[in-house]
């Protein structure tokens, strides 16, 4: 009987599918609501100045919708925070969920077949901004796609909000449907049966919801435990949000550059013209903006577009043991395609109260009591919180239809393992039920209803994926564990200065995030032209990245990107007391550097402090010595010395045009703007280095009078302050060559980006190590950053009119210019507790004022402990490449904040590079909160050859580069090692070598190996 019965049912349910199909004859355009949008309002604009598209939209009973990014929470939260948080989501909420007039829609949706084209639509900006610059790595960057795509998924998670017209009262709302006719009739609005109305929305409810959205983000964002935020929303505007629904309805045809026309946007007339009727001069309803394909339904479960397949679930009984969505996520296959709509509304038990007597008798059988209980549970929780109507439905796809059985199959016992839910797939109207899994389409939705406790239902939520505020795009494309594809900005506008630390000890992949991160900063979105980075490293990890420039770049502007190996010797002096061009004094930037820098050549090793006195003795000699040659103290201009301007000067005419008394008299300055003043800025540019001071000058200005109010002061062993000052200088000009003259070394003009490997000139584990290597930062920093920070109200007051011009250019060139320090190994100046303060000093006030310069730093050492307290507290950025450190994890939760559940997944996670790529743990402070979470980071194999420091594959790669040239031989590496390393089978075959005695190291045989194999295929192609 039973079955006959099954039978009957499902007799009927396909003889109504029939007839809503053939001969009711509904369009998927009517199964949709939305109508059109309201236009900003002045009150908009002047509340948000930034906005520029419309955010609301309408439906045809005039509700209005807006479409948000729930990009999840902030932070790593642990179970027990979670539930903090939904409590507190909870109470916020009440207010709204006990009475009509608003509900929510959430619409999940994961699709693994989209990674790639989501990958490459979050990395165009890149490859246009290597178009603009002449840069060619757009292989590079493919390269990097395409080996992202198997681990991650296209992911959205949008919560759209309701406003209905229950919102108003029945007296208020017949008053504004009146005032609305009346203003229609008044303004004798046309007839426009077919297109879009806005002079029908009740603008009587736009406060209403605005209001509600306003609390909304306020409630989500600040819900999180301890006063932490919570849950990150963005508001979509209705263009964007139309097209995240379209796609959903239309993926095979709906390009991600589409864009609805809504009311405001220029519309050509079209289709037929009626002089009754106006719609052709209209925007269409966005219901057929979005509904252009053809759907057609193969049965009572599953319908087809133009190229998939789709299969729909529906949650007939809740779960009977409530579980996170989070648990939901992970049963599910990863490559699996799936989608998920929740309805949310108040008025749970509002349609029960007939039910509720009911059961008040027939539970007076004891078969029944259970019924009669859960009845007086729910109706206990609704005294102490709302209780909603919930309706859940699922879908997927595929592109046949055994394979969409095959994965319906598969999330159907997802989802009733999900705390035993019951599932259906059939629903009467295939194409009503699949209209009911996509969000914001359709008010209706065909599931089943549910009446769970709010806290239930936000508890089943989505809200714990991790969020990134660079959702729209950013340069460093990252991944989660779990698959969401993570952009990070780099030196966005959302912090307020950008000061990144890294804690990576050897082995934990920090080269390889350290050149990711630059390489995109090199690609960051609007880019014409390379910015200036400067990298400090200890060791050749740097060179990867210039070399990939280098390579991209034509050969006349190879130039651009250097790598330089520094050693202690005259060919690579900089004198560090050289100026901009004409100027006879320091600018601001300059002489707090230089100030710092002879100081710190002052420190006291066996204390690890600068004595009190010394800055200040300092300060007297850089003034006393730009003021003495910028006076009667001037260098006398030579012949000789700078033959290069003694031509300039004949071919000129200057020379003829002075006679031999006025020469013998003639300074250097007066020779540098001589040269300049007839046009030859790089003859005056040599002649400038001559005019200024140099280190040893400095020494000879200890006995001014200036200073003798030092006279009677000592240093803490007792030895007179000036007489220290004089032997700690003295001892500089002797032990350092590269910076104790007059510059020899410079960068070419047209040098972008320059990489500084100091491994032949830094100092030991000791303290005159640590401050040797100290100098070498500041002296590196130096040469690499001059002109980073060129600011009008501080150069031109030092320079003589004649150059104001010259320099004015200039500012404005480097003023927008985006710029970057990095300085790596950064525990080898011994920067916490080894008294390197004047380091310190200078990349804090940079760092702060970075806005201003329009600059980026980036410090990388071993751990967190390595960074003073100052660094610490002004970091914006942060990046920890490896758990288990229980040095690091105090410094997280003192300084940061962080612990719990982050600390445990840093441990558990982050242990090291694996082939499919580096987790770390990263807090981003920004202005719209506090980012924490585990982050992967994933090379294509072209980068991972170029930025390896692994030994072997280091070796192996310079083998080949000597043979074919960087290009061709990381090409050549990447074929044949995919995964960016060769460890694994140098290591394989050093444990299998045979005893004969062999010569030929394994790294070589392998380099001769892929070099025969690499010739052979030459011939080949050239034979062919």
């Amino acid at each position: 009987m039973s079955n006959l019965l099954i039978k009957l049912v499902q007799a009927t349910e396909d003889f109504l599918a029939y007839v809503g199909k053939y001969l009711v004859s509904k369009e998927l355009a009517t199964y949709c609501d939305l109508q059109t949008s309201i236009g900003l309002t002045d009150d908009d604009v002047r509340e948000n100045p930034e906005l520029k598209d419309p955010y609301t939209l309408t439906t045809r009973d005039g509700s209005l919708v807006t479409v948000i990014d729930l990009q999840g929470c902030f932070e790593i939260l642990s179970e027990s925070e979670f539930e903090e948080m939904v409590d507190m989501l909870r109470v916020k909420l009440s207010g709204y969920m006990t009475r009509p007039g608003h509900s929510f829609s959430i619409g999940f949706e994961r699709d693994p077949e989209r990674a790639f084209d989501e990958l490459m639509r979050l990395a165009e900006p890149q490859i246009n901004s290597a178009r603009r610059m002449g840069l060619q790595v757009e292989d590079v960057i493919v390269d990097r796609m395409r080996r992202n795509a198997p681990y991650v998924a296209y992911e959205q998670n949008l919560l759209i909000v309701y406003t209905h017209p229950t919102v108003m009262e029945d007296e208020e709302r017949k008053r504004e449907l009146r005032l609305n006719a009346e203003e229609r009739a008044a303004h004798k609005v046309p007839a426009m049966e077919f297109a879009q109305n806005p002079a029908a929305i009740l603008m009587g409810m736009k406060f209403r919801h605005d209001t509600f959205l306003k609390h909304i983000e306020a409630d989500f964002s600040k819900s999180g435990p301890g006063g932490r935020a919570g849950v990150m929303l963005k508001r979509l505007s209705g263009h964007e949000a139309i097209k995240r629904i379209r796609i959903m309805v239309n993926r095979e045809r709906t390009s991600q550059k589409f864009r609805a026309m809504l009311p405001g946007d220029k519309v050509m007339p079209h289709g037929r013209e009626d002089e009754r009727d106006y719609s052709d001069l209209f925007a269409p309803p966005i219901c057929y903006q979005i509904c252009a394909n053809d759907v057609e339904s193969k049965s009572r479960e599953i319908v087809n577009t133009d190229a998939l397949w789709h299969g729909n679930l529906f949650m007939e009984l809740g779960p009977q043991e409530l579980q996170r969505f989070a648990q939901l996520f992970d049963s599910i296959e990863q490559k699996l395609p799936w989608r998920m709509r929740m309805d949310l509304a108040p008025g749970g038990l509002d349609g029960m109260r007939g039910r509720r007597m009911l059961t008040s008798f027939v539970g007076m059988l004891p078969a029944n009591r259970g019924i009669r209980d859960s009845f007086s549970q729910l109706e206990e929780r609704g005294r102490q919180e709302p209780v909603c109507t919930m309706r859940v439905t699922f879908s997927t796809w595929a592109k046949s239809e055994d394979e969409l059985r095959r994965r319906l199959a598969s999330l159907d016992k997802s989802i009733q393992a999900w705390g035993v839910c019951q599932v259906t797939g059939m629903r009467g109207d295939p194409l009503a039920a699949w209209a009911s899994t996509i969000a914001g389409f359709s008010l209706k939705n065909v599931a089943n209803r549910l009446v769970p406790p709010l806290s239930d239902a936000l508890y089943m939520m989505p809200l714990q994926r991790p969020a990134t505020p660079w959702a729209d795009g950013g340069a460093m494309l990252q991944r989660t564990q779990d698959g969401k594809i993570f952009p990070v900005q780099l030196a966005s506008r959302l912090q307020d200065t950008c000061i990144e630390l890294t804690a990576a000890p050897p082995g934990s992949g920090k080269s390889v995030l350290g050149n990711t991160q630059n390489m995109s900063m090199v690609l960051s979105p609007g880019n014409v032209r390379l910015p200036l980075i400067a990298i400090i490293d200890v060791g050749p990890s740097s060179k990867g990245l210039v070399d990939v420039i280098c390579d991209g770049l034509p050969e006349n502007r190879k130039e651009e990107a250097v790598y330089i190996k520094l050693q202690n010797d005259k060919r690579f002096a900089v004198n560090a007391c050289d100026l901009q061009l004409g100027a006879r004094y320091p600018t601001g930037v300059e002489r707090i550097f230089l100030v710092n820098f002879l100081a710190q050549m002052c420190i006291d090793t066996s204390t690890a402090t600068i004595p009190g006195g010394v800055s200040g003795v300092c300060s007297e000699l850089v003034n006393l010595a730009y003021a003495d040659r910028a006076g009667t103290g001037a260098n006398l201009y030579e012949e000789s010395i700078e033959p290069v301007v003694d031509q300039a000067l004949a071919e000129s005419g200057i020379k003829a045009s002075h006679d031999d008394s006025w020469w013998e008299a003639a300074t250097w300055y007066e020779v540098t703007d001589l040269l300049f003043e007839a046009g030859f800025i790089r003859e005056s540019a040599l002649a400038h280095r001559q005019a200024v001071p140099v280190l040893p000058d400095m020494v000879g200005y200890i006995n001014n009078e200036a200073l003798k109010r030092y006279d009677e002061a000592l240093v803490g062993s007792g030895e007179p302050l000036l007489k220290y000052v004089y032997r700690c200088l003295t001892d500089a000009i002797s032990n350092y060559a590269v910076f104790a003259g007059r510059t020899r070394f410079e960068l070419s003009s047209a040098t972008r980006i320059v990489a500084v490997d100091l491994n032949s000139v830094i100092g030991g584990k000791t303290a005159e190590g640590y401050a040797r290597t100290t100098l070498m930062y500041m002296f590196a920093m130096n040469l690499a950053t001059k002109n980073y920070f060129l600011d009008k109200d501080t150069l031109l007051p030092v320079v003589p009119p004649l150059y104001e011009k010259y320099h004015t250019k200039r500012i404005a060139d480097v003023a927008d210019e985006l710029k970057a320090l990095v300085m790596d190994e950064f525990h080898n100046t011994g920067s916490n507790g080894q008294g390197q303060d004047g380091l310190v000093d200078t990349v804090v006030k940079l760092g702060r004022e970075g806005r201003k310069w329009n600059i980026r730093i980036a410090l990388i050492s071993q751990y967190l402990r390595d960074f003073p307290e100052t660094l610490l507290d002004a970091a914006t950025s942060v990046y920890v490449m490896r758990g288990g450190q229980a040095g690091d994890e105090m410094v997280l939760s003192k300084s940061f904040g962080v612990d719990g559940e982050a600390i445990r997944r840093l441990r558990q996670e982050a242990r090291g590079p694996l082939p499919t790529g580096g987790n770390y743990l990263a807090i981003f402070k920004t202005k719209v909160g506090k980012i924490v979470q585990i982050l992967t980071n994933t090379v294509g194999p072209t980068e991972m050859w170029a930025f390896s420091t692994t030994p072997s594959d280091m070796a192996l790669r310079g083998r080949l580069y000597a043979a074919l040239g960087p290009y061709d031989a990381r090409r050549l590496l990447a074929e044949r090692f995919p995964s960016g390393s060769a460890a694994a089978t140098v290591e394989y075959r050093k444990q299998n070598a045979a005893g004969d005695g062999e010569q030929v190291s394994i790294v070589e045989q392998l380099a001769n190996e892929l070099l025969e194999e690499y010739y052979r295929q030459q011939q080949k192609e050239l034979a062919a």
